[in-house]
């Protein structure tokens, strides 16, 4: 998880970074605290979440929060203010969650747990490993071939590929050409949907 935390009193932004570090470790969390600096981070880098404060000089965290979602639509922008009269306006940027100042640790915790677009801590490679035809197809070339009793040598023989080639496919090092994907359907008596569909 990558997180900006944006307020222009540096004792705040400390204050926060230390309480996250305690509820996410493993976060990457980065403080600004000049209006520049900023500016700068929201808009030169995707973050997962934002913890924002709306009443700055030279600043205004809504417009700020606009600006961010025109170029990363699904972040997660969490105002930090200590000013009611802002909740109202706050919730047309369509915000996680607007927290009023003082900020404690709990509160902090609960607008983790209600973040809008929810963060998963399984890493991004994995997901599209898991799921691109990589993983997803070799596990299904794999399972399927155990099924029908045969071995990564009778298959590749089927295909006229070597063993290598197949013990690649099935583990996620190769994904097989489209023409192969449907000669191995045939092979392993299956619709080409059973071997390629998530």
């Amino acid at each position: 998880m990558k997180i900006l935390v944006a307020d222009d009193h540096k004792t705040i932004v400390d204050g926060i970074i230390l309480d996250l570090k305690d509820i996410h470790p493993d976060a990457e969390i980065v403080g600004a605290f000049k209006s520049k600096d900023i500016l700068d981070a929201c808009l030169n880098n995707q973050f997962d979440v934002i913890f924002l404060d709306i009443d700055m000089p030279q600043a205004n965290g809504i417009d700020i929060a606009k600006r961010v979602l025109e170029k990363y639509p699904r972040t997660n922008i969490i105002y930090i203010t200590g000013y009611e009269k802002y909740a109202v306006e706050s919730y047309e940027t369509n915000a996680s969650t607007f927290l009023l100042k003082p900020i404690t640790k709990k509160s902090i915790e609960k607008a983790l747990n209600n973040l809008r677009f929810p963060i998963s801590n399984i890493p991004e490679e994995m997901l599209l490993a898991e799921f691109s035809g990589k993983g997803y197809i070799g596990k299904r070339i794999q399972y399927y071939r155990e099924l029908r009793g045969m071995s990564r040598n009778e298959l590749a023989e089927l295909l006229n590929v070597t063993p290598p080639t197949v013990h690649r496919w099935e583990t996620g090092v190769r994904t097989p050409d489209l023409a192969t994907t449907i000669q191995l359907a045939k092979i392993l008596s299956i619709k080409l949907d059973e071997l390629i569909n998530v």
